[in-house]
């Protein structure tokens, strides 16, 4: 059976109470952690200093990085970087989500393009104008005439 690569994203939020020099290494520990699986970043953000929305273990900052990567064998890998993650004390919270490959991204735009060529080929309907009193009174006799026949 063939490996298949899946794209994730890493997205994390570090204490902010640590130096500058504690949250570069924890970077560079969080990559050389996911390259160690054999993933392959593709791109990694240097984490920054944000507000955060709530109170997160009693915390109103955090500094936020993120990380794309390519992962060969997910299954084992995300499982022992999920648990490496969760037993860090300097991170505050993390989310690995599955992304779509350029591969489906691409079917995707593919789809798009489709469905407005297809809109775009629809003729258009011009809208009806208001239905004038005359025109009622004459659709309501021809109403009458149909209805006395039967």
């Amino acid at each position: 059976m063939a490996d298949k690569s899946h794209n994730y994203e890493l997205a994390f939020h570090i204490m902010p109470n640590l130096e500058e020099s504690r949250i570069g290494e924890i970077k560079l520990e969080l990559e050389s952690l996911i390259t160690s699986k054999g993933a392959v970043i593709s791109y990694s953000r240097v984490p920054e200093k944000t507000r955060l929305s709530y109170l997160v273990k009693d915390q109103r900052n955090a500094f936020f990085g993120y990380i794309h990567f390519t992962l060969p064998n997910p299954e084992e890998s995300l499982a022992e970087v999920n648990e490496h993650l969760r037993r860090h004390g300097d991170i505050l919270r993390y989310i690995i989500l599955k992304t779509p490959s350029d591969l489906q991204k691409g079917r995707d735009m593919l789809k798009q393009l489709k469905m407005k060529e297809r809109a775009e080929r629809k003729p258009k309907v011009a809208p009806k104008a208001p239905v004038t009193e005359e025109e009622k009174k004459k659709l309501d006799e021809q109403l009458e005439d149909i209805i006395e026949k039967l």
